[in-house]
């Protein structure tokens, strides 16, 4: 891209970062223990990836203020681990059958490559993002992580320090398309 046309186009670029990062992973519950005694049991089900990041006793948000706490992790073969849930329900609402969300937040072992997520563009083809390669814009395949505010964990394909462009990142997409591959996702 040429000085004169990321002008015109409004063009913009930004480092890529490294912070910590906290992630929230959704859990869908369901209710299979209600005793009257306030504490009420829940079942999920999440992805073998997901597993290796909850433990016991982690918190758990639940919806319509109901709280939560990691009780068992168990890892399954089927490509799924078991979470079972302790929810409080001192009011003995829930009832064995029910469903419910909750958010669990997962924190980065330390500072992780971040960009914002406008700059990752997910497409048939994956996802990538576009970096600056001695001032031409490269599109870089990149494994991405945890999303957190607006900024998305780059697990592979980006370093700390590599320029980026955040605007209009459709745009050079759509004139990649356009120039090589006649304009066919």
């Amino acid at each position: 891209v040429t000085p004169f046309s990321a002008k015109l186009l409004g063009f913009k670029t930004a480092d890529v970062e490294e912070r910590e990062i906290t992630a929230k992973l959704t859990l869908q519950a369901q209710v299979f223990d209600a005793p009257p005694d306030g504490e009420a049991l829940a079942s999920v089900w999440v992805p073998e990836e997901d597993v290796s990041k909850l433990s016991v006793s982690m918190a758990v948000s639940m919806e319509r203020g109901f709280a939560g706490e990691i009780a068992s992790v168990k890892q399954k073969i089927n490509g799924q681990g078991e979470v079972l849930l302790e929810i409080a329900d001192k009011d003995n609402t829930l009832k064995s059958g029910k469903f419910l969300s909750g958010t669990v937040e997962i924190s980065s072992d330390g500072e992780v490559v971040v960009v914002p997520n406008n700059a990752v563009i997910n497409s048939a083809e994956g996802t990538f993002a576009y970096v600056d390669n001695g001032g031409w814009m490269t599109r870089a395949e990149v494994e991405t992580g945890a999303e957190e505010d607006g900024m998305v964990e780059i697990v592979d394909g980006l370093y700390a320090g590599d320029v980026i462009a955040i605007s209009p990142v459709m745009t050079l997409w759509m004139t990649e398309l356009a120039l090589l591959k006649s304009g066919r996702a």
